[in-house]
């Protein structure tokens, strides 16, 4: 019968201790973003949105809207570099768990879209904010 060598056991014990050290390490980061609210990341990125002076003017068609720190983008930009940038601005965020980029387009949409403020409102289920159309239940963040 084989006997297991000790050293498969110390190399054992250092892998466990490698994994709870990451563990710890990152612990502190997470529990510095507890006391962060949803409200104050939208108006940090609509902050820098509004800093950059290519997507300023953009702003009336870009709507922020943070739940449980998952950041959630509505409308379009003029280019995609213009929508790599917005994008970004959330991705780099610390406490910033998710970004969803499903309603978000990096070009204006045709203008019959239902994502678009037409003459007649927006669909139902939906709310004016600014330029677009976003669901009743989002906060509108642009003025």
């Amino acid at each position: 019968m084989k006997t297991k060598s000790p050293i498969r056991y110390i190399l054992t014990l250092c892998f466990f201790a490698f994994l709870a050290t990451i563990a710890a390490s990152e612990r502190p980061v997470f529990s510095q973003c507890d006391g962060v609210a949803d409200s104050k990341i939208a108006s940090d990125i609509v902050e820098k949105i509004k800093n950059d002076k290519s997507l300023a003017g953009q702003l009336r068609h870009i709507n922020v809207s943070v739940t449980n720190k998952a950041v959630r983008f509505y409308g379009w930009t003029d280019s995609k570099k213009d929508y790599d940038r917005v994008v970004g601005f959330a991705s780099g965020m610390t406490c910033v768990r998710m970004v969803n980029v499903n309603n978000f387009h990096e070009v204006p949409p045709a203008g019959n879209s239902p994502q678009r403020l037409g003459a007649d409102g927006c669909q139902p289920g939906t709310k004016a904010c600014g330029d677009i159309c976003i669901p009743v239940a989002e906060h509108c963040n642009i003025p």
